[in-house]
């Protein structure tokens, strides 16, 4: 038995000991006041012999009524009491959390309304007033929150009546009503999908529609987390100026949880790093890249790419300038490296066309009868055992492709033939997850009469499959736990895991990076390039361009319904200005074709040694 097991046990043993005696107390409380209350009816007997039948009856039943209820309240006290105390044994000893998920708990405890339950030492305040004590209109109105899963937080059916719904439930009059909500739809560029159905919207307008739904309360700080994950890079870009102009123009104070660093790093004012949940570094964005650099810390990794290439370098060249932040400074530092005259040609992942597994022919669809088209005679063919990648700002129809795909939705003319078994990660991964734990959602995927693939297997071979899985998706620790504890990570690995469990020839991923570290992005991406060399196809719909960069072989950007610029990642990403990575920027000038910072890294190393 492990530590983690006999702590368990440990733990189970004293809830059930201290429910036995608090169950022990409430009997005997209940035995107490069963000899009150037939005292009391005792020496009632002589007014009750005067009355009616009738109301000595009714008497009686007050009476047991009363003998009753105070005995399963007590019962119930008793319970809460051993579930509170199991909890906070619980939260002492087995809760486990990835990195970002401390910082995600600690965004909720500034926000009234999402404080968790458990153990709370210290303080957490507005302006001097501990936060819990305030109101409930205060604290919506002056501290605004925007999770990462913007499904969760919007409560209307139209876009127009989710902006207006925070500022009906305050009382505002209807005329300011209709002023600032028409202020903040021109404000945050969404006038176009005003009258839309909210379930209409993609992942990323839902997430603008909740930033516009705050903002219009003029609230006075911001809790953002992972606000640019369903994004794309041009509406990224947008969202990231407007939260500064928030902050600049307006004092509003912004706490922001991310892990896509490129586009807000260089400028927050402060950067917080949290460890195993301790502050471990907390000071300008400069200074702690700086510091992570010097001590070689993994969380490196999660830094803008200009920090990434800078690192990589550093061990056999000395460098006297300041570590670059900004896609700005990394082009400035390579040309200070005076290799402008080397070019160097990156490997270029150019594949000879295969055996199809999707193809989509001539299709047209819409959602609705006298709706737009959301794809016009789109064509094009995806190969066997290959990852390819889907682009495109958000509402171009990436995600409508993909349901096409897995048939889910009907195209209203055109074919979309699929050789193989499919599965699909969707952008929501709670659509997938139906079980109590984490690991009976696994155990769900192999039990499962109609998952061919574990047909021949028997019942300790399918346990293995599991613990297996529990154990690659780093989700061994929280498998007791309720999928809907976990972070949006552990959201999205645990989904993702459950298809796999199914072995699907084709896997189609709507945004699997959403809400993952940059450690698991690695481990995913090397995971999909295993399954890839197994045959497997390999369908990404993301915004994540460095992830697509590295690992897919080609991509295809979704634009003006249709698909443009279909051909190998390299070429892509090369030949694009903006749905390209920042180290394509930052290198362009002097490398031609240098699209990741593993190939940054390598090129300037291979061109300085050529230089010597």
């Amino acid at each position: 038995m492990t530590g983690l097991e006999k702590m368990k046990s440990q733990i189970l043993s004293e809830a059930r000991a201290l429910a036995d005696n608090k169950v022990e107390e409430a009997k005997a409380d209940a035995q107490k006041i069963t000899s009150q209350a037939e005292a009391e009816a005792e020496k009632s007997s002589e007014l009750a012999q005067r009355k009616s039948e009738a109301d000595v009856k009714a008497y009686e039943e007050r009476v047991a009524s009363a003998i009753d209820l105070k005995r399963r309240t007590r019962i119930l006290e008793a319970k809460q009491e051993v579930i509170a105390d199991v909890l906070k044994k619980a939260y002492d000893s087995l809760i486990a959390m990835d990195e970002k998920e401390y910082f995600a708990l600690l965004l909720k405890m500034l926000d009234k309304s999402m404080i968790p339950e458990g153990r709370l030492s210290g303080k957490a305040e507005y302006y001097g007033r501990q936060i819990s004590s305030l109101s409930q209109a205060e604290a919506a109105v002056k501290i605004g929150y925007v999770g990462q899963n913007p499904d969760n937080q919007i409560v209307t059916d139209k876009v127009w009546h989710e902006l207006a719904f925070g500022l009906e439930n305050l009382g505002v009059p209807n005329a300011d009503i209709r002023r600032r909500v028409a202020e903040m739809s021109e404000y945050f560029g969404i006038t176009g999908w005003y009258d839309k159905n909210t379930e209409e919207l993609s992942g990323g307008q839902k997430q603008l529609l909740n930033l516009a739904s705050i903002m219009v309360m003029r609230t006075e700080v911001l809790l953002l987390d992972e606000p640019t994950a369903q994004l794309d890079p041009l509406a990224k870009k947008k969202f990231i100026d407007t939260v500064l102009e928030l902050n600049k123009d307006f004092g509003i104070t912004i706490m922001c949880v991310e892990h896509n660093l490129a586009d807000i790093y260089s400028k927050a004012d402060r950067v917080l790093v949290l460890e195993d949940g301790k502050l471990i570094y907390n000071g300008s964005p400069r200074k702690t890249a700086e510091s992570l650099v010097k001590t070689e810390n993994p969380l490196v990794y999660g830094l803008p790419s200009s920090v990434r290439i800078y690192e990589g370098c550093k061990e056999d060249i000395t460098f006297e300038t300041d570590c670059p932040l900004t896609v700005k400074e990394g082009r400035e530092w390579v040309d200070g490296l005076n290799i402008k005259d080397s070019l160097y040609e990156s490997r270029n992942k150019h594949y000879e066309a295969g055996e199809t597994a999707v193809s989509v022919k001539n299709v047209f669809f819409r959602y609705t009868k006298n709706s737009a088209n959301v794809l016009e005679n789109i064509s094009f063919d995806i190969e066997k055992g290959k990852i390819t990648a889907l682009l495109g700002s958000n509402g171009a129809g990436k995600t409508t492709l993909l349901r096409l795909m897995a048939g889910i939705k009907r195209p209203i003319s055109g074919k979309v033939k699929v050789n193989g078994r499919c599965a699909v990660l969707p952008q929501n991964p709670m659509a997938l997850l139906n079980q109590i734990s984490v690991e009976e959602e696994l155990a769900s995927a192999v039990m499962d009469k109609g998952n061919s693939s574990v047909k021949n297997m028997d019942r300790k071979q399918r346990i293995v499959l599991v613990e297996n899985m529990l154990e690659r998706t780093g989700l061994l620790r929280v498998r007791k736990q309720h999928p809907y504890d976990l972070s949006g990570g552990q959201q999205q690995r645990l989904a993702f895991a459950k298809i796999l469990l199914y072995e699907p020839d084709i896997i189609l991923l709507d945004e699997p990076t959403k809400g993952i570290d940059p450690f698991f992005c690695k481990k995913m991406g090397e995971w999909l390039e295993e399954l890839k060399n197994m045959g497997k196809t390999i369908v990404i719909v993301s915004h994540d361009v460095e992830f697509c960069a590295v690992y897919a072989d080609q991509c295809g950007l979704i634009f003006d319904r249709n698909i443009e610029s279909y051909t190998d990642s390299h070429s892509f990403f090369a030949g694009n200005i903006f749905f390209t990575t920042d180290t394509n920027r930052i290198m362009s000038d002097n490398f031609k074709d240098c699209v990741t910072c593993d190939e940054a890294v390598e090129a300037i190393h291979r061109c300085l040694e050529d230089n010597r």
